[in-house]
């Protein structure tokens, strides 16, 4: 909570500590290299910031990775010179801003590496791809069956350059990437290199949910990258969200304003229905309480991902509104009051357009 002189900062505003992304990237990379393992650093969670991709730049790792064509555009654009990787399955409709902009692509589509070969050829140009095996996550991939097939007919394909094979687990279905999946990883791997002739550069195992797989296995195999993201910007082991020692913890703080306090009564008075998001709401009696809305909403920000800094409890959210029981924090109408952030919160408060992001410590990482 901060005083009045903070109104004449711009709020709602999202706070990234660039010093943090800097120090965890670090030291996540030199974690990874000890095994072996290079990483990508992942930025969608932050729209392909430019100070957060320079701040990962900087640090050392070799790839910058997004899901979005337009955050690797962005990149690009800002002079940013790293390997632009795009990690979701490209949409025809953007082939050829995919070969402009991003690098490398991850496939799983022949149709779509068909077109991503013809426009290569068009822009006179390489495209590496990664083709994406499924081993039950149930996301994007080739059934390991099917993999022989799918590189004997896009070996065909001129323009593209296939330079590995990767995979996605605790997503969409949450499988553990544990050590069977990474040896089934391997074996597939090395299976096909031996069938076609090739030589992978890399064999992608996953992203911030293979933490704890790497910092206990002994046997990595064939596994040489991942795709590393939230943890970098929460600090925490995305399993079971414990915090890891080593890393710093709320890289990002969302700052509001207050515009309303009032001391009401803790439960609505009348007949109870359903809100304006069709859901029936559940409040405790607390009693006559000290009450501060917040110029923040649903539309905003992932509410139930925001965690006040101070003595106090956020009680509501409407689309355009979050209500906080102040208890004994003294906070004044202009005052703002400062959030942790999940990743979940801290990808939607940075999609929101009425979120202003604000960079500290930029320039000067260490």
């Amino acid at each position: 909570m901060t005083g009045f002189s903070d109104i004449f900062l711009r709020c709602p505003r999202i706070e990234i500590d660039l010093g943090k992304v800097y120090r965890n990237t670090k030291l996540l990379r030199q974690m990874f290299q000890a095994q072996g393992i290079s990483m990508m650093g992942v930025t969608k969670g932050v729209l392909g910031s430019p100070p957060v991709a320079a701040a990962m730049t900087a640090a050392g790792v070799g790839f910058l990775a997004d899901s979005r064509i337009e955050n690797l555009k962005k990149i690009k654009e800002a002079g940013i010179n790293n390997t632009r990787v795009l990690i979701r399955t490209p949409s025809m409709s953007k082939v050829k801003q995919v070969v402009t902009y991003a690098d490398i692509s991850f496939n799983s589509e022949l149709p779509v590496i068909r077109l991503l070969s013809d426009e290569a050829r068009a822009q006179n140009k390489i495209h590496r791809i990664v083709l994406m095996v499924d081993l039950g996550d149930l996301r994007e991939g080739i059934l390991p069956d099917q993999m022989a097939q799918a590189i004997d007919s896009l070996r065909s394909f001129e323009g593209i350059k296939l330079i590995g094979i990767g995979t996605n687990l605790g997503c969409v279905g949450a499988v553990l990437p544990d050590q069977e999946k990474m040896d089934e990883l391997s074996r597939i791997a090395t299976t096909l290199e031996s069938r076609f002739n090739l030589c992978f550069d890399l064999i992608s195992g996953g992203n911030s949910a293979n933490y704890p797989w790497v910092n206990k296995t002994d046997r990595v195999g064939r596994v040489n990258n991942l795709r590393i993201g939230e943890m970098i910007f929460t600090g925490n082991n995305t399993i079971d969200y414990a915090r890891i020692d080593q890393l710093e913890t709320n890289t990002s703080c969302l700052v509001a304003e207050v515009i309303e306090v009032k001391e009401k009564d803790s439960l609505p008075c009348g007949t109870i229905c359903t809100d304006a998001f069709g859901e029936v709401p559940v409040f405790s009696d607390r009693g006559r309480i000290r009450r501060g809305i917040l110029e923040i909403g649903r539309q905003d920000v992932l509410t139930q991902g925001l965690t006040p800094v101070g003595d106090m409890e956020i009680i509501g959210s409407s689309s355009d509104h979050v209500i906080v029981d102040l208890k004994a924090t003294m906070v004044k109408v202009g005052e703002t009051v400062r959030f942790h952030l999940t990743y979940g919160a801290l990808l939607s408060a940075m999609t929101s357009p009425y979120i202003e992001p604000v960079y500290l410590n930029e320039g000067s990482y260490p």
